[in-house]
C-alpha cells in the first residue's frame, strides 16, 4: 500500500511541476502566431505573380544567352521575380548564368538543378515551424487542461470551491490558448504550402526554358 501511495504520490507530483512549463510554452505560441501571422499579411501583400510576364522574361532572357548577352538575360530574368524567394532565386540563378563556362556554350550548369534542391529544402524548413505548432499547440492545450484537474478535484473533495475554480480557468485558458495556436499555425502552413508550391513549379519553369528551349546560334562559313 505504502509502494502504491508513493508512485501515485509522485505521478502527482511530476504532473503538476509540468503546468508552469506547459502555460509558458502556450504562452511562446501565441508570441509566435501574432508574429507569423504579421509576416503572413506582409508576405500575402507582396505576392503578386504574372505568368505571361515571367514567360515572356524567361524566353528573352534565353534569346540574350544564345546571343551571348549574359548580362542582359540576368536583367532581364531579375524582372521576372514576383516574390522574395522568386526573386532571390533568380538572382542566385543569374549569378551561376554569368560565372559559368557551360552557359556559353548553349547549356546550363547542374548548379541550376541544384540550386532549386536548396530552395526545397529552404521552403520545407520554413513551413517546419507551421507543421510543429499546428501539431504542438494542441498538445500543449490538452496537457494545460488535464493537470489542474487532479487540484480541481481534490479542492472539490475538500469543498474548497476556490481552489477548484482556479484550477478549472487554468484548464479551459490552456485549451483556448493550445487550439488557437495550432489553428492559426494550420491554416499559415496551408496557405503558404500552396504558395511555395507554386513558386517551386515557377523555378523550375524557368531552369527548364534557359536549358533546353532552343539551341545556341551557330555561324557556319564557307
Amino acid at each position: 500500500m505504502d509502494v502504491s501511495s508513493g508512485i501515485m504520490g509522485t505521478m502527482f507530483m511530476i504532473s503538476n511541476s509540468l503546468l508552469y512549463p506547459v502555460v509558458i510554452a502556450l504562452l511562446g505560441l501565441i508570441a509566435w502566431v501574432f508574429i507569423s501571422a504579421g509576416q503572413f499579411v506582409s508576405e500575402y501583400a507582396s505576392r503578386n505573380r504574372d505568368l505571361k510576364r515571367l514567360k515572356v522574361g524567361c524566353r528573352n532572357a534565353k534569346r540574350k544567352m544564345e546571343t551571348g548577352g549574359f548580362s542582359e538575360a540576368s536583367t532581364v530574368l531579375l524582372g521576372c521575380g514576383s516574390n522574395d524567394i522568386l526573386r532571390k532565386f533568380i538572382k542566385d540563378l543569374s549569378e551561376i548564368i554569368q560565372e559559368s563556362e557551360i552557359v556559353k556554350k548553349g547549356g546550363l550548369p547542374t548548379e541550376a538543378e541544384k540550386l532549386i534542391q536548396d530552395y526545397e529544402l529552404k521552403i520545407a524548413e520554413e513551413l517546419m515551424q507551421a507543421r510543429l505548432v499546428s501539431r504542438v499547440g494542441p498538445m500543449l492545450g490538452l496537457m494545460g487542461t488535464l493537470i489542474p484537474l487532479g487540484p480541481a478535484l481534490m479542492g472539490l473533495s475538500t469543498g474548497n470551491i476556490h481552489q477548484l475554480v482556479a484550477n478549472l480557468v487554468i484548464a479551459f485558458s490552456t485549451t483556448v490558448l493550445g487550439l488557437l495556436a495550432g489553428g492559426v499555425a494550420y491554416c499559415i502552413l496551408l496557405i503558404k504550402t500552396k504558395w511555395y508550391t507554386q513558386d517551386l513549379s515557377d523555378m523550375e519553369y524557368i531552369v527548364e526554358v534557359l536549358k533546353g528551349e532552343s539551341k545556341p546560334k551557330t555561324n557556319n562559313s564557307g
